[in-house]
């Protein structure tokens, strides 16, 4: 059975946590997958805090598809991406598209980005195929790119912050292993989470 289009939010935020529970990777909940690797639209507006030469969006496409992120965690090729419109934004439409803003108006304070991860069917053989997938981003926080030339002053990497919501596409939950892409907070100027680390690995392999 579907499940509502605003069933599970999962942020990136900027303040730290204290962790207590055991140190490891969290799949979402049902565990899920996609029958084949996800293809995502990549807001070719851009984000106008990114000064780079279209505002983010290159940087994002390159980030995600990378052999540092997940299409390097040793199970094939899990996400392609191009630079599109997001003109026909519709939660729950299967079209998985990364948005510069915030239509749905879901992320706020200190949320970076959220990912809506409540799409998903029934295989009819105990698994579930997630369906869609879908990428808001907070404007009120300024982000940079690796590809801007004045390098960062306390701004918040794209590419760090899009390689961990792509993670939750790919059906995970926030990791409690500090360092982990996957971990619910990141340091401003601090592009870490672009590279999947061994815990990220180590999900990705247990789902695909």
């Amino acid at each position: 059975m579907m499940k509502r289009k605003s069933s599970l939010l999962v942020f990136l935020v900027l303040t730290a946590l204290v962790v207590s529970s055991a140190s490891a990777y969290v799949l979402l909940s049902p565990r899920r997958t996609w029958d084949s690797a996800v293809n995502i639209t990549v807001d070719s507006r851009g984000n106008s805090t990114i000064t780079d030469s279209d505002g983010g969006g290159t940087a994002v496409v390159n980030a995600i598809t990378s052999n540092s992120a997940w299409n390097g965690a040793g199970t094939g090729t899990r996400v392609t991406a191009q630079r599109g419109s997001v003109a026909g934004w519709r939660l729950g439409d299967g079209v998985v598209m990364l948005n510069f803003r915030d239509p749905e108006h879901a992320c706020n304070g200190s949320c970076l980005a959220a990912t809506f991860t409540g799409y998903y069917t029934s295989r009819g053989d105990g698994t579930m195929r997630i369906t869609d997938a879908d990428i808001v981003t907070n404007t009120r926080n300024p982000l940079t790119s690796a590809r801007e030339a004045d390098g960062c002053s306390g701004e918040y990497y794209v590419e760090g912050i899009m390689v961990h919501e792509v993670g939750h596409v790919l059906g995970l939950a926030h990791s409690n292993v500090s360092g982990a892409t996957m971990y619910p907070t990141v340091s401003a100027c601090n592009n870490g989470p672009a590279a999947i680390k061994a815990d990220d690995k180590a999900a990705i392999q247990d789902l695909y």
